[in-house]
């Protein structure tokens, strides 16, 4: 799909969640739940609770949905609530320990909301690029890159020439960065001035 037909879909996804229409909910839930959860264990460092703080930022975001007027609406919202509620969650977790609830809070001077924005959007539209690929480019490409395997470990578990590794890495990598770099530059343009309060 090119750019602007993504963009329209996005958009269109976008009205109807304003509607109130459960499917654009789960049109949002799919394309961001890896990477809010992504996000939120960077602050709780538990991913089962972090998925947990992602998944209940869509219901506060269900609940504002005729608010939320645009893709990028919605992506601000849910990130907002996500690290906030992250952030309460270790108040929380110290208060229910007997600790001071202000020693939980993340350093933000060193790891910055914003820098972990960049980070799990970046991670999101990597993984939404992969699943474009061809199966045997995806496979490899996750193989190599995600589980850390050699091109030789790869030929071997896969059965193929090690050169047959490498080629389909280069194409799947060439796709990627034909996918992926202007969409990246663009959502670090738009996360910077979409996001005053970080």
């Amino acid at each position: 799909m090119d750019t602007a037909a993504n963009d329209t879909n996005k958009e269109t996804y976008a009205l109807a969640f304003q509607k109130g229409d459960e499917a654009a909910l789960s049109y949002f839930y799919r394309e961001f739940l890896p990477a809010l959860s992504l996000y939120a264990n960077k602050w709780v460092a538990d991913f089962s609770a972090a998925e947990e703080v992602a998944s209940g930022a869509f219901l506060k975001a269900w609940k504002m949905h005729e608010k939320l007027d645009s893709y990028n609406a919605i992506r601000a919202y849910l990130y907002k609530i996500v690290y906030h509620d992250s952030v309460d969650y270790l108040r929380n977790e110290k208060m229910r320990d007997g600790k001071e609830a202000d020693a939980a809070l993340p350093d933000i001077s060193l790891n910055s909301p914003y820098d972990q924005l960049i980070r799990t959007e970046t991670y999101r539209l990597v993984h939404a690029a992969l699943k474009e690929l061809s199966p045997g480019s995806q496979q490899i490409i996750s193989m190599y890159y995600l589980e850390g395997k050699s091109t030789g470990d790869i030929a071997r578990e896969l059965n193929l020439h090690p050169s047959t590794v490498k080629t389909q890495k280069q194409r799947g990598l060439e796709l990627l960065r034909k996918k992926i770099l202007r969409p990246i530059i663009l959502t670090g343009y738009l996360l910077m001035n979409s996001y005053p309060y970080f």
